[in-house]
C-alpha cells in the first residue's frame, strides 16, 4: 500500500491553465465536473463523480527528468493521482478526515506512444480525466474509492488506467504502521531461517541500465541470476535521494514504484539486450500486499518473458515482478517494456 496525500499547493477546484514555468505539481488544478445540478455545491455524496486534473509535465523534477530524455516518465500520472486521492474521498464522498487513505493497486497502460516522446524544452500539458466511484459503503461512509483515468498530453489521448484506494480508521492505520515499523523483522515461516542480505546489496547497477543519469536515483543492486530465467536484485531503503523520503518510517509509494520500474528495465536489458535509454513501460500493474519500512533492503525477483513485436513492430518484453522484505510480501507487479528505436 502507498500513502495518499491531500492536494498540494496550487491544486484547487477551479478551472485554469497551469503555468508553463511552475514546478511540477505546484500549478495543478483539480476541476470537479458534476454529473447533475444537484452536485454543483460540492456537497458529499455516494454517487460517481468526475474530475479533470490539469498540470504541466515537469521540466526539472529530480527523478522524472533524470535520464536520457527520450520519453516522459509515466509515473507522473500515478504520482498526480496519488496526491489527490485522499482529498477526493474526504471532500466529495464524506469520508471522515481522521481516516487515512492508502492506495493498494495501480494500473496504467499507454495507448499511444507518440505523445510520450519528450520534446525539447518540455512543459507539455498533462490532462487526466478521473472517474471516481465510492466502494464498500457502510452506514453511508465509503471504505474505499476506485479511480478510472484517461490521460492526454497536449490534447492527444495516450493512456488509460485505474487505481484503488482504501480508507483506514486510526486504529487500523496504527496497526498498519506497527506491522511495517523500522527495524522489525518478519516472522520466520515454517522454521526457515531469516533472509540474509549479502554485501553485494550495496552495489548499485550503472544508472544508464535503469534509464537514469544520476547514480543517486538508482535503487537496485547488481542482479543475481536464478534458475528458470529469474533475476534477483536488492532494493535500497536507506541513504536514498530525498525524492524517495517517506513518512513515519514507511517507504514512499514512489520509492516502491520506481524500484519496480528499474527492475523491469534491468531484467529486459540483461536478458534480451534492450537499450534502456530507448525504453519505457508500455503497461504497468502493481498490487501492494503490505507496507515496507526504511529498514532492511527489499528483494525484487523479476522474470522477463520472450521478446514480441507490438502492433507497430517495436520490441516489447513482458516482465513479472515480486517484491519482498524479509519474509513479508510487499508488492506483485506485471510490466511491459517497449523499445522505441
Amino acid at each position: 500500500m502507498t500513502e495518499s496525500m491531500t492536494v498540494r499547493r496550487g491544486a484547487d477546484t477551479h478551472a485554469g491553465e497551469p503555468s508553463e514555468t511552475a514546478p511540477f505539481g505546484t500549478a495543478r488544478h483539480l476541476i470537479h465536473c458534476p454529473l447533475s445540478w444537484g452536485n454543483c455545491l460540492d456537497t458529499p455524496g455516494l454517487g460517481e463523480e468526475h474530475f479533470v486534473l490539469a498540470d504541466r509535465l515537469p521540466r526539472d523534477h529530480p527523478l522524472f527528468n533524470d535520464g536520457p530524455a527520450h520519453f516522459h516518465d509515466m509515473q507522473v500520472v500515478t504520482e498526480s493521482v496519488r496526491e489527490i486521492g485522499e482529498f477526493v474521498g474526504h471532500r466529495y464522498f464524506g469520508v471522515p478526515t481522521e481516516r487515512t487513505g492508502l492506495f493498494y493497486r495501480y494500473d496504467l497502460r499507454l495507448t499511444d506512444l507518440a505523445p510520450w516522446r519528450a520534446r525539447p524544452g518540455g512543459g507539455s500539458r498533462l490532462s487526466t480525466r478521473l472517474r471516481a466511484v465510492p466502494t464498500h459503503v457502510v452506514n453511508g461512509i465509503p471504505r474505499g474509492v476506485e479511480f478510472h483515468t484517461e490521460v492526454s498530453i497536449d490534447g492527444t489521448p495516450c493512456a488509460v488506467g485505474s487505481a484503488s484506494l482504501v480508507f483506514l480508521t486510526p486504529a487500523l492505520y496504527r496497526n498498519q504502521l506497527a506491522f511495517a515499523q523500522p527495524g522489525r523483522t518478519a516472522p520466520e515461516e515454517h522454521g526457515r531461517a531469516a533472509v540474509t542480505v549479502p554485501p553485494t546489496a550495496a552495489h548499485r547497477v550503472p544508472a544508464a541500465e535503469v534509464g537514469r543519469a544520476d547514480a543517486g536515483n538508482v535503487l537496485v543492486s547488481d542482479p543475481e541470476r536464478l534458475p528458470s530465467g529469474r533475476l534477483s536484485t536488492w532494493v535500497r531503503t536507506q541513504h536514498v535521494a530525498p525524492v524517495f523520503t517517506g513518512r513515519e518510517g514507511r517507504l514512499a509509494g514512489l520509492h516502491v514504484l520506481e524500484a519496480l520500474r528499474q527492475s523491469a528495465l534491468l531484467s529486459a536489458g540483461r536478458r534480451h539486450g534492450l537499450a534502456s535509454a530507448r525504453c519505457t513501460l508500455a503497461a504497468s500493474r502493481v498490487h501492494f500486499r503490505g507496507s515496507a519500512d526504511a529498514g532492511p533492503p527489499l528483494r525484487c525477483v523479476a522474470v522477463a518473458g520472450e521478446v514480441e513485436p507490438d502492433p507497430d513492430g517495436r520490441a516489447r518484453v513482458p516482465v513479472t515482478l515480486t517484491l519482498t522484505q524479509g519474509r513479508k510480501a510487499v508488492a506483485e507487479a506485471t510490466a511491459v517494456v517497449v523499445q522505441d528505436l
